[in-house]
C-alpha cells in the first residue's frame, strides 16, 4: 500500500460484487539517505492529494511492475516511484519533490481522470475510464531512466511501458476515500532496447485524503489471481481485510503478519475460520520517505489453494 490516512478506518468496508471492466534511480542507500531530507511537502502536513497506482505480474511471478504517483496540488509537488521487475533485475526510479503540473482533481463522479507526472528522467501518465466507483478501464504510459539492481545488470537503463487494465470480477473499497479494482493487464516493456510483452492479474487503485500521508506505521498486501483477489491492512491498533474469491466476498479480521528478506507470514480470521498465509519474496525494494525506509516486496504464494501473486508493502513496522 502506498499509504494510509493518520487515522484509518480499517474496519469500515464496503464491497460492489460484480463486473465493472465487462459493465529517483535506485542507487547506494547513501545516496538515497542523502535525498530523503527533501521530499516534500513536509512531513505530518495536512491538505488535498490524490494518489493513483497501477501493479501487475505475470503469474508465474517472473515479471512485476508497480508505478505510483501522488499529487499535491496545494504543496504544488508530485510523488513518482516507479518500479519494474525482470529476470535480468530490478529496475527502479523513484523522487518525492517534482513539479506539479496539473491536470486538477477529477470528480469522483466523472467519466474519466488522467494523472500526469513528469521531469526530464521520467514520465508517467494514468488514463482511467469510467467513473471512480465503476472504473470501465485504466492505461498507463510510462517512462523512466533507472538504475538496475540485479546481478546482470548495474548500469543505468533507460526503461519504458505501455499498459492497459481492465477490472474483471469486482471492486472493493476498505479505507474512506480509496477505491481498488481487481483485474488484468497487459504490459509492453522496453528495458534498455530489449522489448518484453506479458499479462496477468493485476490492480488498480485511487485514493483521496486531507489528512498528512506517511505519519501512521503499516503493512499491507494486494494479491491477485485471475479469480481471487485480496487486500489485508494493519495499521496498529486497526486492521482488516478482505478476500474475494470467484465473486464471493468474505471479510478478514484481527490481521497478524510476520516479515522476513525471503518470505512474509499473514495469520487472520475469515469469517470464524483461522487462516494463515505464507508468500515467498521474489523481489524486494525500498524507496526512502521523511528519512525513512518504506519497504516493498513482489510476491507469490498460494491462498484458498489458488496461487496468487502481488505485493507486501511495509512502513515503520
Amino acid at each position: 500500500m502506498d499509504d494510509v490516512p493518520a487515522h484509518p478506518a480499517a474496519a469500515r468496508r464496503t464491497f460492489l460484487i460484480g463486473s465493472l471492466g465487462l459493465a529517483g534511480c535506485a542507487s547506494g542507500f547513501a545516496d538515497a539517505h542523502e535525498r530523503v531530507g527533501q521530499d516534500l511537502p513536509p512531513q505530518g502536513q495536512t491538505g488535498t492529494s490524490q494518489s493513483v497506482m497501477l501493479s501487475g505480474a505475470d503469474a508465474s511471478g517472473t515479471h512485476f511492475v508497480a508505478i505510483r504517483a501522488c499529487q499535491y496540488p496545494d504543496a504544488g509537488v508530485t510523488w513518482l516511484w516507479c518500479t519494474v521487475a525482470t529476470p535480468q533485475g530490478l529496475f527502479q526510479f523513484y523522487s518525492n519533490r517534482l513539479p506539479w503540473q496539473g491536470p486538477v482533481l477529477s470528480p469522483d463522479d466523472a467519466g474519466s481522470a488522467i494523472y500526469r507526472a513528469q521531469t526530464s528522467e521520467a514520465d508517467a501518465k494514468f488514463v482511467r475510464t469510467g467513473t471512480l466507483k465503476a472504473p470501465q478501464k485504466a492505461e498507463l504510459s510510462a517512462r523512466f531512466t533507472a538504475q538496475g539492481q540485479g546481478t546482470r545488470s548495474g548500469r543505468r537503463a533507460q526503461v519504458s511501458l505501455l499498459a492497459e487494465f481492465e477490472p474483471l470480477s469486482g471492486y472493493a473499497g476498505l479505507l474512506t476515500g480509496r477505491t481498488e479494482a481487481f483485474g488484468h493487464a497487459k504490459f509492453v516493456l522496453n528495458i534498455a532496447g530489449k522489448k518484453i510483452v506479458f499479462e496477468g492479474p493485476s490492480q488498480f487503485h485511487e485514493q483521496t485524503q486531507t489528512a498528512a500521508r506517511f505519519v501512521t506505521p503499516f503493512i499491507f498486501s494486494s494479491l491477485w489471481s485471475k479469480d481471487l483477489f485480496s487486500t489485508l491492512l494493519i495499521a496498529p491498533p486497526n486492521g482488516g481485510g478482505y478476500v474475494i474469491n470467484e465473486g464471493r466476498p468474505s471479510s478478514i479480521s484481527a490481521p497478524k503478519a510476520e516479515l522476513t528478506q525471503t518470505g512474509s507470514k499473514f495469520t487472520f480470521t475469515e469469517g470464524s475460520v483461522e487462516r494463515s498465509i505464507v508468500l515467498e519474496t521474489r523481489f524486494a525494494y525500498q524507496v526512502p520517505i521523511y528519512g525513512a525506509l518504506w519497504q516493498g516486496r513482489f510476491v507469490k504464494g498460494d491462498v484458498f489453494g489458488k496461487t496468487v501473486v502481488g505485493m507486501v508493502n511495509s512502513w515503520l513496522l
